[in-house]
């Protein structure tokens, strides 16, 4: 029977799909959110959206079985941090959440999948038959699942494949009700195929002096005029708020040199530091322009120019490939074994001090490489550490406190219901590391004054209503508790509310304007894009291959270059067109095009693309308007126990 497991590997990506479908980004590593007996408190909810809830017992069966799944495939090359950093936990009850509100949908649409259904469906899986073709048994069906899919029995399974199928219906059902006209399969297969490479010059606004000079208020006024919708004004809020700031409490509870001294005896492990090397390196690439063989001769070239006394950093400028490191004169800084591919780490570790060893070959290309410094490994001493221990306990008391204090007086506030933001000014006057402060106006999307970009701070105060008062959130000066002072709505805005913006704008434009009509000046007559390039004294420059998305090798996002570009013959040239340096002058150098014979035959798979794409944008729409109608909360004590607060333990949108 295990020969028929193995046999049937291959065809187990589906019950990996039943299982990551709507876990797909999950690497999961111990985080330590479970107990010594591996449980999380069967108790209470995960997560919660308007009646639907994921109760932690849901959460802590997914999670271990994922968890556990991607261990075994991964090993442990996640770590607990990396984990913490990819807020993989809010991952997993984000995802919970939005089955939760797909199957609701599912079910309102009357989408059901029969026991018959179900039978079927496993009963065709080729893992699921013997060598004759016939279902292995209950026995080892069940053994299989509890193996290779980490259920803990049958049921668990088949209630989690009936969710995706049900699912799968609710996909097939939003995709029927998708259009997509031929223009857009042409469209689409064009932006796919199509692809053009052009040699252009390029006039910067900034070789033409101040051309924009002061623009007229008339001309500032018709310029708006002509473009308002673009300066619309966003619904934006107005609000006061307490900070109890972390610099001002970190004056108040300092961390002595007997706690310092204390936590460092208690864990030396954290001090110790493998031994090291610092160097620098010169690298030529082997790759699909150059072979070995003239990588060789490169590398040996320049190691010919350090044998003459020639700068090794001079030299790394001059030949290295590594754009990272080149700049520097090749500094990698120090890096211990780990930190390198095992040939160039074994190098450097054995090199003397100063002597300049290779070409070195790595799965990269050739390197010299020359270290500068070592550093033994060991402990490293207290002196040393304190610096670090110092920042880390500050930090932390700091935080909890600030933590303690914003929610007290969140508490209050929520208590005594302030009338106006006085009230707010006199309970931070009284209390010591509180301040008080106001916004202005602010969007979603935009910095908040004195705080900076605060998305915790803007989610909160978009969410209250005028007077109203949130709980407490963390900003990255510390905690604040926000009053809601005024809602702007959206609304056309008048010249003077924007007119920086549109002076701006406007100035923009006009300079893009006087380098175009500059080009088109000097290419009257016929003249050839190297007649123009020597009339300006403008170098010509090429670009690699680019297709209709817009997104231009070394010029940037510029989508009407794109299509102008598409719609030439190769030596066509073309333009002037506007960039954001000015403007640009081009020539076709070579096209690839599409035949109607070729976007007939690819005409079903394009379709096909454009229908999945719709459907995603589609479902994730309807997941956004369902989200933020119910109202998505996660258990906060089920996050903190991930190490996981503030911004981090935000609920997506």
């Amino acid at each position: 029977m295990l020969k028929v497991f193995r046999d049937n590997l291959k065809h187990l990506i589906w019950i990996l799909w039943v299982v990551i479908a709507v876990f797909v980004l999950f690497i999961f590593t111990d985080f330590g959110g479970f107990n010594k007996n591996g449980q999380l408190g069967q108790q209470g909810n995960a997560a919660t959206a308007g009646d639907q809830s994921v109760s932690l017992e849901e959460f802590r069966q997914v999670y271990q079985r994922v968890e556990a799944q991607y261990r075994q495939a991964m090993g442990e090359q996640f770590t607990a941090e990396t984990a913490k950093q990819m807020r993989l936990p809010v991952q997993v009850l984000d995802q919970l959440i939005n089955q939760k509100i797909l199957m609701t949908e599912a079910e309102r649409m009357g989408l059901r999948v029969s026991d018959k259904e179900m039978q079927d469906f496993i009963l065709a899986e080729p893992a699921f038959k013997d060598e004759k073709g016939q279902f292995i048994g209950q026995e080892a069906y069940e053994r299989f699942l509890q193996r290779q899919g980490g259920y803990r029995s049958a049921a668990e399974f088949e209630k989690s494949l009936r969710e995706q199928l049900i699912l799968q219906k609710l996909n097939q059902a939003l995709m029927a009700g998708i259009y997509v006209s031929d223009k857009e399969v042409e469209r689409t297969y064009r932006e796919q195929v199509e692809r053009a490479k052009i040699r252009y010059v390029q006039l910067p606004v900034t070789q033409l002096g101040d051309i924009a000079g002061q623009i007229p208020q008339n001309e500032l006024q018709a310029y708006f005029d002509a473009h308002q919708a673009e300066f619309r004004l966003p619904e934006q809020r107005e609000a006061a708020y307490l900070l109890v700031d972390f610099e001002k409490l970190r004056e108040q509870s300092p961390v002595n040199d007997a706690e310092l001294r204390s936590y460092y005896d208690s864990h030396k492990s954290e001090f110790s530091q493998e031994e090291q090397v610092r160097a620098r390196h010169i690298l030529v690439f082997v790759n699909a322009e150059r072979n070995e063989q003239q990588a060789r001769a490169r590398i040996e070239e320049a190691q010919r120019r350090l044998s003459g006394g020639a700068d090794f950093a001079a030299v790394a400028q001059e030949y290295s490939d590594d754009t990272a490191s080149k700049t520097s004169g090749g500094d990698l800084g120090y890096f211990g074994r780990q930190g390198m591919v095992p040939e160039f780490a074994n190098a450097a570790f054995s090199a003397p001090v100063n002597k300049v060893i290779g070409p070195v070959r790595t799965q990269y290309g050739f390197h010299l490489i020359q270290v500068t410094d070592k550093r033994p490994g060991g402990e490293r001493p207290f002196e040393e550490a304190k610096a670090q221990i110092q920042a880390r306990l500050s930090g932390e008391r700091v935080q909890k406190l600030a933590e303690t204090r914003a929610k007290d007086l969140a508490t209050r506030l929520a208590k005594d219901k302030p009338k106006s933001a006085e009230a707010l000014q006199a309970i931070a006057n009284s209390n010591p590391g509180v301040t008080f402060a106001t916004t202005g106006k602010f969007g979603q999307n935009d910095p908040v004054k004195d705080l900076g970009y605060a998305p915790t701070f803007t989610a909160a105060a978009f969410q209250l209503a005028k007077g109203g008062v949130s709980e407490a959130v963390q900003v990255p000066r510390g905690w604040a508790v926000i009053y809601l002072q005024n809602i702007i709505e959206p609304a056309p805005p008048k010249l003077a509310d924007v007119e920086p913006r549109v002076r701006a704008a406007a100035a923009r434009a006009r300079e893009q304007k006087v380098a175009i009509d500059r080009l088109n000046a000097a290419r009257a007559g016929g003249k050839t894009l190297d007649q123009v390039a020597a009339e300006l004294s403008l170098a010509i420059k090429e670009t690699p291959e680019f297709g209709l998305n817009g997104s231009i090798p070394g010029l940037g996002f510029n989508p009407d270059l794109a299509r102008k570009a598409m719609d030439l013959k190769i030596g066509d040239v073309g333009g002037p067109v506007a960039d954001p340096a000015g403007a640009l002058l081009f020539q076709v150098t070579e096209r690839k095009g599409v035949t109607p014979t070729e976007l007939q035959a690819a005409r079903q798979q394009t379709l096909l693309t454009v229908k999945q794409d719709k459907l995603g944008r589609l479902r994730a729409a309807l997941l956004e308007q369902r989200r933020r109608e119910l109202g998505v909360e996660y258990d906060r004590q089920l996050l903190e126990s991930f190490g996981l607060i503030g911004d981090q333990a935000t609920p997506a949108s």
